[in-house]
């Protein structure tokens, strides 16, 4: 049986750990991160100043969604690479109370997307898309948890509507950005099976 897993940009041969460790797939993947960073600079601010930069709402969203994209295009170094830059930088400059912690949370989007693609075994499927979100959504509870009761001192009966809204929010949206961009990436010819 022919294994359809697909990294975008890339030649069958390529695997998705370590994916593309070429110059081009390495700049892709710096410049992913950077759109990334781009777009979190509104989305942290936003959830600071709605949530106190306890409770990332629209930074996740943009995290989930660009952190698949560039795993997906780029494979397992790729996706490191845009993860894990703007947690850096994010604890650099003070940008959240929390922002160390994305290191951790940030790398386990990327395994997110390697488990959802070895699974699925395409990338740009549907299933996989909704498999990532669903395996993400997941690892930031599960993650977030000993933050906030630890850390934080929140007590339970905040915590459950909480991780409700946030899952209810990235869930859907992480699934339907992360498809379009990566069908965006397929009609445009940019996919090599």
């Amino acid at each position: 049986m022919k294994e359809k897993y697909t990294i975008p940009l890339t030649k069958m041969s390529v695997k998705d750990w370590p994916g593309r460790t070429d110059s081009q797939g390495l700049v892709g993947a710096l410049m992913v991160s950077l759109a990334m960073i781009g777009l979190l600079q509104f989305g942290e601010r936003l959830d600071t100043l709605l949530f106190g930069g306890l409770f990332p709402v629209s930074g996740r969203v943009i995290a989930h969604t660009m952190i698949g994209l560039g795993t997906a295009l780029y494979g397992g170094v790729g996706g490191f690479i845009v993860s894990e830059i703007n947690p850096l930088i994010a604890t650099a400059t003070g940008t959240s109370p929390i922002a160390p912690f994305w290191l951790i949370t940030n790398g386990s989007q990327v395994i997110a997307m390697l488990l959802a693609g070895r699974i699925t075994k395409d990338v740009i499927s549907w299933k996989n898309c909704i498999l990532y979100a669903a395996i993400c959504t997941v690892f930031m509870i599960v993650l977030y948890i000993p933050l906030h009761i630890f850390y934080f001192h929140m007590p339970w009966s905040k915590l459950i509507p909480m991780y409700s809204f946030q899952a209810a929010v990235a869930f859907p949206s992480a699934s339907v950005l992360v498809r379009a961009l990566l069908q965006v990436v397929k009609n445009a010819g940019f996919v090599r099976e």
